[in-house]
């Protein structure tokens, strides 16, 4: 059943769905909906996670033998299918519907980022719809994007006049995720007060003299010594891993469709931001991005603490490879 993202909440409390597919551009969104989802499921028993990364040459049996894996306990597993700007393939979208076709106590949860249209139309997509929830996230723009930051704001507690709105949405870029830790900057620094344009411009001038933009700018250019300095300074700040690991998946999630493609068309940006991405997917093998993809699911893995690993020093490790 295809829902909205505000219904969601409702069908977890009413029908405890054990299938659900989310589609969007915007990490920070899809998160914010799984947390929903996990919290819910979390209540019903479901005491375990395992997360696996699609990429050309993925083995899909974990599929056909999540029901072999029930302990003596009857512990329920969550499987999380993560498809970033690919889909399954034809055997990854066969083991999706021959899961579907059976009884599983199992949860099935698909995050999809970065789908074309066409995809989307696939059986395996409506298989899914058919069997649970499925929500397809709209890019936010113009009035929803305000009432996205305006929903935030009042989470936290602050509101803003219109000055400081339009001068948070030219620093960020419209990116959720700078506009989301920005606003919790502003909360810190102006607890449960109206944020006047002076007040905004106060919370930036107090920002790093280096933003997640110049990493990301200096990783696509594969500037190493810049990298790295911009990477500590960034640490030493309190910067949110989160923040860091969007910029960089951002630049290689759109190395990935180029590399796939040939072209850099349906890529947004300006022309020196396409120009960077086009030469930098000239000097990058295939391969190398590939396993940039599988470092930075592991990295999220560890930033939600379900590995010992150390995020920061994953992000360095994933910059190095990718430079090297």
């Amino acid at each position: 059943m295809k829902i909205s993202e505000t219904q969601l909440d409702a069908k977890l409390l009413k029908e405890e769905p054990n299938v659900f597919i989310i589609l969007g551009e915007e990490p920070i969104r899809i998160q914010e909906l799984t947390e929903q989802i996990y919290a819910s499921l979390e209540l019903r028993g479901f005491n375990s996670k395992d997360s696996y990364l699609v990429t050309s040459k993925m083995d899909w049996s974990f599929l056909s033998k999540s029901g072999e894996n029930m302990d003596l306990f009857s512990n329920k597993t969550v499987i999380e299918i993560k498809m970033i700007n690919q889909g399954p393939g034809n055997k990854g979208s066969k083991a999706l519907k021959d899961y579907l076709s059976q009884d599983n106590e199992n949860a099935l949860v698909v995050l999809v980022e970065g789908l074309d249209k066409k995809t989307k139309s696939s059986a395996w997509v409506k298989a899914l719809e058919s069997k649970g929830l499925m929500i397809e996230l709209q890019p936010l723009k113009g009035k929803s994007l305000y009432n996205w930051i305006i929903n935030k704001s009042d989470e936290l507690k602050i509101q803003m006049n219109k000055d400081a709105y339009d001068l948070l949405l030219e620093k960020t870029e419209g990116n959720l995720m700078a506009t989301s830790q920005e606003l919790k900057k502003l909360s810190l620094l102006f607890p449960e007060e109206e944020i006047s344009l002076k007040k905004m411009e106060q919370s930036i001038s107090n920002s790093s003299s280096y933003s997640i933009f110049d990493f990301s700018k200096a990783f696509l250019n594969k500037e190493k010594s810049k990298c790295l300095k911009i990477l500590e300074q960034l640490r030493i700040e309190g910067t949110p891993e989160t923040l860091i690991l969007w910029s960089v998946a951002r630049e290689v999630n759109n190395l990935y469709k180029i590399k796939l493609s040939g072209s850099s068309k349906g890529i947004w940006g300006p022309s020196f931001y396409i120009s960077s991405l086009e030469k930098s997917s000239k000097n990058t093998e295939k391969e190398i991005i590939e396993l940039c993809i599988k470092k930075i699911a592991s990295i999220d893995s560890s930033i939600k603490g379900q590995n010992m690993n150390k995020p920061w020093m994953e992000i360095k490790d994933l910059t190095l490879k990718f430079i090297s």
